[in-house]
């Protein structure tokens, strides 16, 4: 069975022929340990490990591409575990032996047979868009991007609800890797938040740039609005998810009586909640990344979507490791919505990964994320995937 194409497809070279058969999937679970020093802490637990899956599609002519499935259960309620059963009992009878006229439609089956767990089918949409560009050597950015890709993005830096003299020197080392953009995790201690921030400000003055992340830990507008308005002597420049996920007209709310850009990110996974957040007028900025949006085809689609709506774009992170990272990046490069020179994105791997057993870490140079050029997403993954 081939599935077509409709019209209005995300490949953009017109003669390059996206078809491709899936001989096999296979998956395991890698476990990678976070840098004790920076382990991240926030309103959504503790974040000292990553228990991450690896899928591999083969193609019929050999050609193996792979994505990532960074599941965390606080955030998408997905494990690794959950994931690859889901992957061995739903996805991989449905899929392996067909043909599909491009990623999209892949896509468009997976929602068809599992609801929900876009981490996992986030890291299936990615491996057939590494197998298309690896069949075609050219890179994935050639065939969704709608600009010139950008060689460098500038990547901020996540600095967990440490204490202040923790978080002072996390910030000193980040800014002396040439990152400027500092993300600092709010919302356990209003008053403590403050605190830090001065502190911060005191120690390496007006340089960097601020942002602070709430993971939706301020439970109703007026405390959210309190909150906010007090980190204004500190030149904050971004919030992000400041009220609860399912909470969007409130986030609507702390929005019209706040002077600082309010950036979502666990409020919209997909396009409807996207279309619902455009209604309300919940944010300013919007994070996008393929594992929270169910795949590549997603963010870029949503990636669309906010920019018909004129709301700009940047990559948000589940602490990715390199495969994961490679399609974020490639997404960010090469698609207009993403004004990578106005807005970091969260391209984290190097900072909080020593090492990675499947690919080498491609280090920040000047504070920014260098992004892969080869075919695919770009990177060679060192991995002997499990028989079947």
């Amino acid at each position: 069975m081939t599935v077509t194409t409709p019209p209005n497809t995300i490949h953009q070279v017109s003669n390059i022929n996206t078809t491709f058969t899936i001989r096999s999937l296979r998956c395991g679970i890698i476990e990678h340990p976070i840098i004790p020093e920076r382990v991240v802490f926030s309103c959504a637990g503790r974040h000292d490990r990553s228990r991450y899956l690896i899928v591999a599609m083969e193609s019929n002519e050999g050609v193996i591409g792979y994505g990532e499935a960074a599941c965390v259960p606080i955030w998408s309620g997905e494990t690794a575990v959950t994931a690859a059963q889901l992957l061995d009992d739903i996805i991989m009878p449905a899929l392996v032996g067909q043909s599909f006229a491009s990623p999209e439609m892949l896509c468009d089956e997976l929602d068809r047979i599992l609801i929900d767990n876009p981490f996992l089918k986030g890291a299936v949409d990615a491996a057939a868009w590494d197998l298309v560009g690896k069949t075609h050597q050219i890179p994935v950015s050639d065939l969704i991007g709608d600009r010139e890709p950008v060689k460098h993005i500038p990547t901020r830096a996540s600095i967990g609800a440490h204490d202040l003299q923790h978080t002072v020197a996390l910030a000193q080392e980040f800014r002396a890797m040439g990152i400027r953009v500092l993300k600092f995790k709010t919302g356990l201690d209003t008053e403590s938040d403050a605190r830090r921030l001065a502190a911060v400000r005191e120690a390496l003055g007006n340089d960097p740039i601020l942002t602070v992340d709430y993971n939706g830990g301020l439970p109703t507008a007026p405390i959210a609005i309190d909150a906010i308005n007090a980190l204004l002597p500190f030149d904050v420049s971004i919030v992000e998810q400041p009220t609860p996920r399912h909470r969007l007209a409130m986030m609507a709310q702390v929005r019209q009586h706040v002077d600082i850009p309010i950036l979502a990110d666990e409020s919209i996974f997909n396009r409807a909640q996207l279309e619902e957040a455009v209604a309300c007028q919940a944010m300013d900025i919007l994070s996008l990344y393929p594992g929270k949006n169910g795949g590549l085809t997603r963010s870029w689609q949503m990636a669309q979507q906010a920019q018909a709506a004129g709301i700009p774009c940047v990559i948000g992170s589940n602490l990715e490791t390199e495969v994961g990272q490679a399609a974020m990046s490639c997404l960010a490069a090469s698609h207009s919505a993403f004004p990578v020179d106005r807005y970091a994105c969260d391209l984290l791997s190097a900072m909080y990964y020593e090492n990675n057993i499947l690919t080498p870490i491609r280090p920040v140079h000047q504070g920014c994320y260098v992004v892969p050029t080869g075919p695919g997403l770009g990177i060679d993954v060192q991995w002997k995937t499990p028989s079947a």
